[in-house]
């Protein structure tokens, strides 16, 4: 480590310390702007969430340990955009953090006795956007899946929400029944988009009420299906073949088989 970053006193200086280096001497680092980091800050986050999964499946921490550095880059490198702006610096962020955390847990520095700590956040949460015109305002831009639930989330507050997952479930099968009508009739593309994003939003809602997150849950199918297909191609290729010289039915098999595989390799 260079000593103009290993000779600082902590770890703050020190990454306060690289982020300067690099914007004054790096190129590349020198040209990004705020917008331009916002598709790497995406990857980062996404490779966070794979690192964490394979430290739980795995016991394979490393990867983790990386992908958090390169997370918290991208804090460092907004911060110094925003000093450079004139805005707020690092440790700004920081105070920043600390005073909306202490804020948002009374329970631990007011000794006070919340019923329940989700809707003690919730409202804590609420009271900090008193000005907002809606529920549906100022949900941050995330995935489709997600954005849906939290939409989902933002409407139950007020009591519109399904008591439980199986009204959710015979909503999911009408929703169904009408996409099915649609793609049978062979009706104009848009009305089948139409039906289709309602199938996928009241999967949504369905995933919420079964207190999963829909779009950890896709991202995990992802996996699990590029693995075993992967694996088709594997076993295929030991055995002198090619998958696209194979008719549906017999890959179909070649899928059970490596599936079978793979879950007797998890056990």
């Amino acid at each position: 480590m260079p000593d103009r970053i290993k000779g600082k006193d902590n770890y703050y200086d020190k990454l306060y310390a690289l982020m300067e280096v690099l914007r004054k001497e790096c190129p590349w680092d020198k040209e990004q702007t705020l917008l331009s980091l916002r598709r790497y800050t995406l990857e980062e986050v996404h490779e966070v969430i794979e690192a964490i999964e394979l430290a739980d499946s795995d016991d394979n921490w490393q990867p983790l340990k990386s992908e958090l550095g390169d997370l918290l880059i991208q804090v460092l490198f907004y911060s110094r955009i925003a000093e450079e702006a004139g805005q707020f610096d690092f440790a700004d962020v920081i105070d920043t953090l600390i005073d909306k955390m202490i804020y948002r847990h009374p329970h631990v520095f007011d000794n006070a006795k919340p019923a329940d700590l989700t809707d003690q956040w919730d409202s804590l949460k609420e009271a900090e956007h008193a000005e907002r015109k809606s529920l549906m305002d100022e949900i941050p831009p995330l995935p489709a899946l997600k954005y849906a639930q939290k939409q989902q989330q933002r409407a139950a507050r007020v009591g519109f929400d399904w008591s439980e997952a199986k009204d959710v479930m015979t909503k999911m099968r009408e929703e169904l029944d009408e996409l099915e009508h649609e793609v049978v009739n062979q009706h104009d593309i848009r009305r089948i988009e139409d039906e289709f994003g309602d199938v996928l939003f009241t999967l949504a809602n369905l995933a919420r009420k079964l207190d999963l997150d829909a779009e950890l849950c896709l991202m995990q199918t992802n996996r699990k299906f590029a693995a075993r297909f992967r694996g088709m191609e594997s076993l295929a290729e030991t055995r002198g073949e090619r998958l696209a010289d194979m008719d549906l039915g017999a890959m179909e098999t070649l899928y059970e088989e490596v599936k079978k595989k793979l879950s007797a390799e998890q056990s």
